[in-house]
């Protein structure tokens, strides 16, 4: 940033002013850093930047960052741990890859994205939506299933998203790959049957609350 030294804030890029908000909180050497929100404001290319920034500074320097985000990419790419949050109560924690493969609550799964969220009887569960298979009205289906319609085809570029209103009315949604959607090529009203393996799905209780234990305790 010396070539930037003569600018004034107002003259420096987001991103810019990024970093010399970090240089003026890292050079005290603190022993913690809290960054609340530090990427919202940068466009989507800055912003993948600066997170591998971050987690650069992270490693090279060895202390702990509390990072505070809405955004679920964010927290995936960058946390150690994961303590997802939900009315000021901590509803589950964890490493990401548990946060995002084990959900224990309907607002986890919810919040995280990339599940249904499904009710059958008096059982609820997450399934990711990459593990929902679809299949045609007459095909055999080995498992649980249920009927919908094709709502809407969405291609985002390395997957097809389509999403499918239950006959019960709820909505879910498969991630595709392009081989299974060429394979296929689900059309909006089009009568599909959506399955899943149930050892690929994630009990969900309505709500939880974890308790942190203090760092004497946790010693």
């Amino acid at each position: 940033m010396q070539a930037y030294a003569a600018r004034l804030p107002a003259q420096l890029s987001g991103g810019q002013q990024q970093r010399v908000a970090l240089a003026r909180a890292l050079i005290t050497s603190p022993q913690i850093l809290l960054l609340d929100e530090p990427l919202s404001a940068l466009d989507p290319f800055l912003r993948l930047r600066m997170r591998a920034e971050l987690k650069k500074l992270q490693r090279e320097l060895g202390i702990s960052f509390i990072h505070v985000t809405h955004g679920q990419d964010e927290a995936m790419a960058l946390a150690d741990i994961v303590v997802l949050m939900n009315g000021g109560r901590i509803e589950q924690q964890g490493s990401p890859r548990e946060i995002f493969n084990h959900p224990r609550t309907e607002f986890t799964a919810k919040f995280i994205g990339g599940h249904n969220v499904i009710a059958i009887g008096d059982e609820t569960f997450a399934v990711r939506e990459d593990r929902l298979k679809l299949r045609r009205p007459d095909e055999a289906v080995n498992g649980p299933s249920m009927a919908g319609t094709v709502s809407e085809v969405e291609y985002q570029g390395t997957y097809v998203r389509v999403a499918i209103v239950a006959d019960g009315g709820a909505d879910i949604s498969a991630q595709l790959t392009d081989i299974q959607f060429d394979a296929t090529s689900y059309a909006v009203g089009e009568r599909v049957l959506a399955t899943w393996d149930p050892a690929q799905a994630s009990p969900l209780k309505t709500s939880s609350s974890v308790t942190v234990p203090s760092p004497e305790k946790a010693a």
